[in-house]
């Protein structure tokens, strides 16, 4: 009984996902590495942060566990919680890895990193809307040239709206949550729907020939590929496509600055950047 509601399970989990993930092929993997890569899933923390090298999301870090032996120690938010979980599920030795560090210290409570949340410093922020499409959750609000906000309460800290503002406007803030098993698996839960709602959102509009809202975000790069079905940008070609664009907002910003006010510093950076910008 137990193996038949185990099947039904993965079988929920792991149908109807957006198409980001079309070409992970897990409805035609066997059913004990489809359970493996559903539980595995379940246990991370649902940031979609990207942390562990896979930009696009948790789902993708519990397939490659399951199937490329990917270290299962690479989830920074998770931390070593998450890290002994997963080596649990794959039948690996708890004691082998110790997960990713992270820049925030330990929670005493979870064991885990403390969780932060983003929080845009309103008379700052000048409309230009970058932030809100690289939210995976869309927590963040609001349209061209008004200021925008972000639902604390939807936040999952994942740090990805700081780089696309060109103002640094956008702060990180820690919380203090102390969360059961179960509200913790309630939260992931719903943070995982509503990363797949936004990535089938993001897919009808990319799809939509009247669109003409620049691709901004490397999920969004998979995404345009996935819709105009050309899957074949790599991930090396959507990190350097992303990192060559806040290579270039922050080459803007150094300008600007210099424009006002020479600064050897500033310079020495400025030209390192360009530097960079040139070999990508």
């Amino acid at each position: 009984m137990h193996s038949t509601t185990s099947k039904n399970s993965s079988h929920i989990r792991l149908t109807n996902l957006p198409i980001l993930f079309d070409t992970l092929d897990i409805e035609r993997l066997p059913a004990d590495i489809q359970e493996k890569i559903t539980r595995i899933d379940a246990s991370l923390p649902q940031t979609q942060c990207g942390l562990c090298d896979h930009a696009d999301g948790c789902l993708p870090y519990a397939v490659a566990i399951a199937l490329d032996n990917e270290p299962h120690n690479k989830c920074v938010p998770g931390g070593q919680p998450v890290t002994d979980t997963i080596a649990q599920i794959i039948n690996a030795d708890i004691t082998t890895l110790s997960a990713e560090s992270s820049k925030w210290p330990l929670d005493s409570h979870s064991q885990r990193p403390v969780e932060v949340r983003a929080v845009i410093r309103e008379d700052d922020c000048i409309g230009c809307t970058k932030c809100i499409p690289a939210c995976p959750v869309d927590a963040i609000v609001g349209t061209g040239k008004h200021m925008h906000t972000i639902f604390t309460d939807l936040c999952t800290g994942c740090e990805l709206c700081i780089a696309p503002c060109p103002v640094d406007c956008i702060d990180l803030v820690t919380v203090e949550l102390t969360l059961s098993m179960p509200e913790r698996t309630l939260e992931q839960d719903d943070l995982r729907q509503r990363y797949h709602t936004h990535l089938n959102r993001v897919s009808e509009q990319l799809a939509d020939s009247s669109n003409s809202r620049p691709v901004v975000s490397m999920v969004e790069a998979k995404l345009n590929n996935a819709t105009s079905l050309s899957l074949n940008i790599s991930e090396e070609q959507a990190k350097n496509t992303i990192a060559a664009a806040k290579l270039r907002t922050k080459i803007k910003k150094l300008e600007k600055q210099l424009s006002v006010r020479a600064n050897d510093s500033k310079q020495a950076e400025l030209t390192a950047l360009q530097t960079e910008l040139s070999h990508l």
